[in-house]
């Protein structure tokens, strides 16, 4: 690469704890890159922001961040609701854009978003880190080479001890069904996204949802506000290569386990285990191939590693996400296709509606 891509991060505030704990050092640990603009939603905090984070110029307006000489791919890490007006402002300068997961509020948006960027021939990539987690792809590897025969079928457990009954105000816009972000979009979308990236797609597929908790206390200012999403999310079916397929989801669990994944073959088995959702890393794999007596510790190689030697020992919040700016510079300069985009946004977003239909008529979706 000839020269750094030159970023600006929309939502990049010293206070957005997500992007300054994530992408901000992920893009500090990355040669391609260098983090040139922040835009925050007044000028006071742009500024305060682009100093605390070396970058030279700090916006409150998006169409000012994303025409700016000094910014060649802008990154939308805000809230859900407001990504469809961000990417639509960002959409006639032509630049790169990597935006958070989920795409938009609605599949409507989602897909407009993707019309949008496909007209004008503009890479993407959505931020749906999983699929750029070392165990992650090591375990899609083991899989298609046969390591434990023909797949019979998967389950997956997420518990987690959020999405129940007490937040705070900054996340009270997680329990309200509008929103676009809730337990079956975010953590339902990065958790299924990444099962059926090893495990292959749903042929078919039956949902129930249910809410546990009608009220959250926001403890931060002792307010209780109405809940109008599930916290639990429970999908079973089949996948495309005729293995079983269970996924159980639930949020407001006082004592989670965090991500369990079992994946059984005619030939042997392997174990994926996290200690919370599945993008966040983390990831301990047991595993017994063809031949084994029991499952054993498997160690994944330095291979599925593309990043820094410095941020091979991060627990994965960086290490995910610097993986997923590392391929995406690629596909900027060589127009590959290494991270998934907004197309792979769509398809979840799909996803996620046949479950959400199964749901709430009763019916098997066929995919």
């Amino acid at each position: 690469m000839t020269k750094k891509t030159k970023v600006g991060i929309i939502g990049g505030s010293i206070n957005n704890g997500w992007a300054s704990g994530t992408h901000i050092p992920a893009l500090q640990h990355l040669e391609e890159y260098e983090l040139t603009a922040v835009g925050t939603s007044n000028k006071e905090s742009a500024q305060k922001s682009a100093e605390a984070f070396e970058a030279t110029h700090g916006f409150d307006q998006i169409e000012e961040l994303a025409q700016h000489d000094d910014v060649d791919m802008v990154v939308v890490s805000i809230n859900v609701k407001e990504h469809y007006d961000a990417v639509k402002t960002i959409i006639p300068t032509g630049k790169p854009i990597y935006s958070e997961w989920p795409l938009g509020s609605t599949t409507e948006e989602a897909i407009e978003m993707q019309e949008w960027v496909a007209t004008h021939h503009i890479p993407t990539a959505i931020g749906l880190q999983a699929r750029q987690a070392p165990a992650i792809n090591y375990v899609k590897d083991l899989i298609a080479e046969g390591y434990i025969g023909k797949v019979l079928s998967a389950q997956l457990r997420v518990s987690m001890q959020g999405m129940g009954a007490k937040a705070d105000k900054s996340t009270a816009y997680l329990f309200d069904r509008t929103s676009g972000g809730n337990l079956l979009t975010i953590v339902g979308g990065h958790n299924i996204d990444a099962f059926t990236y090893m495990l292959g797609d749903f042929a078919e597929l039956s949902a129930t949802t249910a809410q546990q908790f009608a009220k959250v206390q926001l403890e931060d200012i002792q307010k209780v506000i109405e809940k109008t999403t599930d916290d639990q999310i429970l999908v079973t079916g089949k996948l495309t290569s005729g293995a079983a397929a269970s996924i159980h989801i639930q949020g407001g669990v006082k004592h989670p386990k965090g991500v369990t994944l079992e994946i059984f073959g005619d030939q042997g088995s392997i174990v994926l285990t996290a200690p919370m959702t599945i993008q966040f890393g983390s990831h301990q794999l047991l595993g017994a191939g063809v031949g084994d007596a029991e499952l054993q510790e498997l160690t994944i190689p330095d291979s599925y590693y593309s990043v820094p030697e410095s941020l091979k020992n991060d627990p994965g919040y960086v290490l995910n996400i610097a993986q997923v700016y590392h391929k995406f510079a690629q596909d900027i300069q060589e127009g590959t296709s290494l991270t998934p985009n907004f197309a792979d946004a769509v398809k979840v977003h799909q996803l996620i509606d046949a479950i959400r239909k199964s749901a709430q008529t009763g019916e098997r979706q066929y995919l």
